[in-house]
């Protein structure tokens, strides 16, 4: 018993983190109700105002809760599993956040389906794809993400010209 306890004594200060993040998001996703007002209590589940908040700070808490346990037997060696930040090029991550601002700008004008197909094809370009893997995800993607959240969930997106 006494090894868990120095076990944890020991963490490095990332592993530190994460656990405050994941309890942080954990703690929101609970009060984020009281958050949203009014809260419709009444409403279904897929039609709360609070779903994707509440999904993303769930995704955020289990995901930290998984990187911890995940490097519960990270090696000392100095080996990592972590991308190679050398190898990063600023000029890409700029292009796809001005991509996505704009992405963002156009939905409600453009429309859901046709911005985010445009998204995509912008995105895969950005990162290299091949040009038949570009067109089949962004193709399939975005119409199955249309179908889901349009169709299905019957989330307003605002007037637009197209879909």
């Amino acid at each position: 018993m006494s090894n868990k306890l120095t076990g944890l004594g020991s963490w490095p200060w990332d592993r530190w983190l994460l656990l405050a993040l994941s309890c942080a998001a954990l703690c929101i996703w609970q009060l984020s109700p009281l958050q949203i007002q009014p809260y419709p209590h009444n409403a279904n589940w897929f039609e709360s105002a609070a779903l994707f908040p509440k999904l993303s700070l769930l995704i955020v808490a289990v995901g930290g809760l998984f990187e911890i346990y995940q490097r519960r037997h990270q090696s000392e060696s100095g080996e990592s599993e972590e991308l190679d930040s050398s190898a990063v090029d600023i000029r890409d991550a700029i292009a796809m956040l001005v991509a996505f601002g704009i992405y963002m700008l156009a939905v409600p004008v453009v429309g859901y389906l046709v911005s985010t197909l445009a998204f995509l094809l912008v995105g895969c370009w950005l990162l290299k794809f091949e040009r038949r893997t570009s067109l089949l995800l962004a193709f399939s993607l975005s119409f199955i993400m249309w179908v889901i959240f349009v169709q299905i969930l019957k989330v307003y997106f605002g007037h637009s010209w197209l879909f």
